[in-house]
């Protein structure tokens, strides 16, 4: 496999550990694309739709300096599978709970609803 940049990573790659066995999904790519900065990512285990995420499977934080690799379709960390399930929750920003003025009604109900429920929504 041929190492590809961090803005490749896609949405449910699969995620390996250093002990080679899978360990989950990317969820969510966190960086900067415009100044090309790598924060790290947050995965999941099972890779549901994102409304189960709040309540199954809620994503965990990646650093970026625990990635190893990036191969076309998948990411290698560089911890163990057993050190990846004590992985941190991922905390997203208060700013990833601003809604974009063109967000439909469906949209900000979820957004207020998850705010009601004292429950972040990561997407």
């Amino acid at each position: 496999m041929t190492t590809v940049s961090w803005k490749t990573i896609g949405h449910n790659w699969k995620v390996l550990s250093s002990d080679g066995r899978h360990i989950g999904y990317v969820f969510l790519v966190v960086g900067d694309d415009g100044e090309d900065i790598f924060d790290g990512l947050a995965i999941t285990h099972e890779g549901h739709a994102f409304v189960w995420h709040n309540y199954v499977d809620r994503p965990r934080y990646v650093s970026a300096d625990q990635v190893a690799s990036i191969d076309e379709g998948q990411v290698t960390l560089s911890v163990t599978a057993d050190e990846a399930h004590s992985l941190p929750l991922h905390d997203p920003p208060e700013s990833a709970r601003i809604e974009p003025e063109d967000a439909s009604r469906t949209e900000r109900f979820e957004t207020w609803f998850e705010h009601k429920a004292g429950e972040d929504r990561t997407e």
